[in-house]
């Protein structure tokens, strides 16, 4: 994903559609109509309220890395809970494109450890309060498995959005 972008293209909330913008090569876009979704099982409005905040911090975060030095230990962090934001949405997307809506709820469950972790580090970062270490706290085995991922997968899709040691070394290129 080149640039700061918004995930989402409408946000189901503020709009009647639900609308993922896909990643190439990650996974697909998908569109729903939340007039229809809610009658069908009510953790669609809920599932898009958590997908706005995610997409929320995960844009704020992208804009925000590039001002943060390399050597600041919550520049890494934030990156990956960029990282792991964009696999919930690709997680969300999957269980949108398959029709599984019985894992909506645990989704939503999952996605908001995730959203409470990456706001409060984002909040801490920016406000200059200092690094404390999160490792993506809340998130556990289970959650990662869920979303598809490991942390050292994390780990391995900074190296390659980041190029080595997985810190942004060339940020005011536009590389996040």
């Amino acid at each position: 994903m080149s640039g700061c972008q918004r995930m989402l293209s409408s946000d189901g909330i503020t709009s009647s559609v639900l609308a993922i913008r896909g990643i190439a090569g990650v996974f697909e876009g998908i569109s729903l109509d939340m007039r229809s979704a809610r009658k069908q099982n009510v953790s669609f409005g809920e599932c898009a309220s958590t997908a706005k905040n995610l997409d929320e911090y995960q844009f704020r975060i992208c804009t925000y890395v590039p001002l943060v030095a390399d050597t600041n230990p919550s520049k890494i962090q934030l990156q990956k809970y960029r990282i792991a934001i964009i696999s919930a949405f690709a997680k969300l997307s999957s269980i949108l494109v398959t029709g599984k809506t019985q894992s909506l709820a645990e989704w939503n469950s999952i996605a908001k450890m995730l959203l409470v972790d990456a706001s409060d580090t984002y909040t801490k970062a920016s406000s200059g309060a200092g690094y404390q270490p999160l490792q993506l706290a809340q998130m556990t085995p289970e959650s990662y498995h869920f979303f598809g991922i490991t942390e050292s997968q994390i780990d391995s899709a900074l190296d390659r959005m980041y190029g080595g040691s997985g810190r942004a070394a060339d940020e005011e290129g536009g590389g996040e």
